[in-house]
């Protein structure tokens, strides 16, 4: 009897510290259309794009370039698979310190969105998951993005932890602050969005993409999840190259 209560109570605490450690893992199918722009013309692109969310920490993979965000040692990586280097950020984010002097405040100004987010009573079923229509459109000097987005609060996901450390993410992209600020506004978790960018350099052209959550899972992350691969090389943050390498 003794060893039956020993073998429950030690099944117990190995099923409590698998909960308290598990995470969340969603993956999300990604697909932008074929343009031409300068002359020079882009293939369609697909991908699956995979985030790791735990308590205080997320993982955003796009790509080659995956970024970590904790928040709890003010802390973002963004690691560059490709050339297997990684760059580390200070948080919170301060574009000012991160570019020439007033190329910082300019960039604000020139990619400064008027964000404005219009919820519906439209439902809908994305995967396993109701959905309510939220439709945004951002506009800057530079650039206009319509977007209709299908939110969800049947999701597992802390929302609220969600933001928070979305924005980090965000933090590194000029005039994001408020769309930031609009998503605490949206009721329930983003499980599709469909997109059409425009840009004044692009004359008639413009950019759609689509992408939608096809799984949300409660597991235990791989070992070095949230940090930089060990046999990568760190170097000096460098914003516009690092912009640079995203294209």
């Amino acid at each position: 009897m003794k060893i039956t209560r020993v073998l429950v109570t030690t099944m117990m605490i190995l099923l409590t510290v698998g909960a308290i450690h598990a995470d969340f893992k969603i993956v999300q199918a990604y697909h932008q259309d074929g343009f031409s722009m300068m002359g020079q013309s882009q293939p369609a692109t697909d991908e699956n794009r995979v985030t790791w969310l735990g308590d205080d920490r997320i993982r955003m993979d796009q790509g080659n370039v995956s970024t970590i965000v904790l928040s709890d040692a003010k802390k973002m990586f963004i690691v560059d698979h490709g050339d297997k280097i990684y760059y580390e950020i200070a948080l919170p984010v301060d574009l000012n310190t991160l570019l020439p002097p007033g190329m910082g405040e300019q960039m604000m100004n020139m990619m400064k969105f008027d964000v404005t987010l219009t919820p519906s009573e439209e439902t809908k079923k994305v995967g396993d998951w109701t959905a309510k229509r939220y439709d945004m459109k951002m506009k800057s000097a530079m650039m206009s993005i319509d977007s209709v987005i299908w939110a969800s609060t049947d999701t597992p996901l802390d929302l609220k932890d969600y933001v928070d450390l979305y924005a980090e993410v965000m933090s590194l992209q000029p005039g994001m602050a408020d769309m930031a600020e609009k998503m605490r506004q949206i009721d329930g978790y983003i499980v599709s969005q469909d997109s059409t960018m425009s840009m004044s350099m692009m004359g008639e052209t413009s950019i759609a993409s689509t992408e939608e959550v096809t799984s949300i899972e409660e597991t235990a992350p791989p070992d070095g999840t949230y940090a930089p691969p060990g046999d990568y090389t760190k170097q000096e943050f460098d914003y516009m190259k690092m912009m640079q390498r995203s294209q």
